[in-house]
């Protein structure tokens, strides 16, 4: 028999050598597949997180949704009403603008009026004819419940020149008022007729 001595061989002989690596080999596949296990967790780990905060922020997003409906629904209630009240301002406005010219019309012709009668009344003083007072007949306004006195004098005579006079104990005193006269009144207050 012969016996075969298992000598190592040599590239050169063309036979191959035991490789050290053929015990690793298991190692790569096995790696991967760890890989994988770890990724698929990791993965699905966070699927999960994200999905519950997702959830949430959808949520959240109807709840902010539905509260912007709320306040515009608010905005537009509000704007309506606004625009109401502008309405009834604007109207009460334009009446009130009607009410004050009818007004001022009214104090106009009050002062027309006013005028009208201070200019033909004669109060308590020495007034000149055509200057302060129209000329014309003037009777006292109220009756005459004391003594006093009355004169018409010639003007630019300093009281002089008595054209005439009357000291009135009652009454009602009438004077007749010409241009170019000064009328000295002590008995109240005299209404052109």
């Amino acid at each position: 028999m012969t016996q075969h001595h298992n000598a190592p061989s040599s590239p050169e002989s063309g036979g191959r050598a035991p490789s050290r690596r053929r015990g690793r080999r298991w190692l790569w596949p096995a790696a991967a597949v760890l890989c994988l296990v770890v990724g698929i967790s990791i993965g699905g780990g966070d699927a999960g997180v994200s999905a519950s905060r997702y959830d949430a922020v959808v949520a959240e997003r109807d709840d902010l949704e539905d509260q912007l409906a709320v306040a515009t629904a608010a905005v537009q209630d509000a704007q309506g009403a606004t625009a109401d009240e502008q309405g009834a301002l604007g109207e009460r406005s334009a009446e009130l603008d009607a009410r004050e010219a009818a007004l001022h019309a009214r104090e106009d012709a009050v002062v027309q009026i006013e005028q009208t009668v201070a200019a033909s009344q004669i109060g308590i003083g020495t007034w000149t004819v055509g200057v302060d007072l129209e000329p014309g007949t003037y009777r006292t306004a109220e009756p005459v419940t004391s003594t006093c006195y009355w004169g018409i004098y010639r003007s630019g005579t300093n009281g002089e020149d008595i054209l005439q006079n009357d000291i009135v104990n009652g009454g009602h005193p009438t004077v007749t008022l010409a241009e170019g006269q000064d009328f000295e009144n002590g008995c109240g207050t005299f209404v052109k007729q």
